[in-house]
């Protein structure tokens, strides 16, 4: 299964609101631009963490490198730090091939950029006075399950629980557990955070131990 095979972005179960004045649809449509930006900016930054692994990954030798990948494996697959469920991954990655070179690169770089963009939309929602309303609320649930439903495929438990959490939260309007509670938004955004630079490092890596095998394949 493909993570561009999830469920049409903007679908949610909230009840339909009045047209906007064209005014309304302006201030909108600002808000739209400013949250693109800001995620953009947010990639931006992980793009450089990225570049500088990168940077450091082509001055080690093939061992090194194959190590390092397996430690890296290690850490994510490790229940005690609930980052990547192994089969699933695993699985994933098998999609990848050498007609497809690119297959993790584009899942990764979709997931980031989406997962972004939806964790922007329940801060707007759930720490605001103005827009925590049952409609808010039902908004923020749709938004829950989309961002679950992605990172199931890439095998993200700790995302996937900590969605789940939330959604219980938006259920019974727990404000204060919703915005710094265990599970809350702090602890979502600290988690794709960290699965966000994980996953670029590792396709990197990825990418990297299989080129210098394919190049020694070439010259044997």
């Amino acid at each position: 299964m493909r993570y561009a095979e999830r469920a049409p972005r903007g679908e949610s179960s909230v009840m339909a609101t009045p047209k906007k004045s064209a005014s309304e649809d302006e201030g909108k449509t600002t808000e739209v631009d400013d949250t693109k930006k800001g995620v953009e900016a947010r990639v931006s930054v992980d793009e450089e963490s990225v570049e500088d692994f990168v940077d450091s990954i082509k001055k080690e030798d093939d061992n090194d490198l194959l190590e390092r990948l397996r430690s890296m494996e290690q850490h994510a697959f490790d229940p005690a730090n609930n980052l990547l469920n192994r089969a699933q991954f695993s699985e994933l990655l098998e999609l990848q091939s050498e007609t497809e070179p690119e297959f993790m690169g584009e899942i990764v770089d979709m997931y980031c950029v989406d997962s972004q963009e939806m964790l922007d939309e329940l801060k707007t929602i759930l720490l605001s006075d103005d827009e925590t309303t049952e409609e808010g609320y039902n908004a923020a649930r749709a938004a829950l399950h989309k961002l679950r439903g992605s990172s199931s495929t890439l095998g993200a438990e700790g995302i996937q629980r900590t969605c789940e959490t939330l959604r219980e939260l938006c259920v019974s309007k727990e404000v204060d557990k919703i915005a710094k509670g265990p599970d809350g938004l702090e602890e979502l955004e600290k988690r794709l955070d960290i699965l966000r630079v994980f996953l670029k490092k590792y396709v990197r890596l990825s990418n990297e131990c299989t080129e210098r095998k394919l190049t020694r394949s070439a010259s044997a």
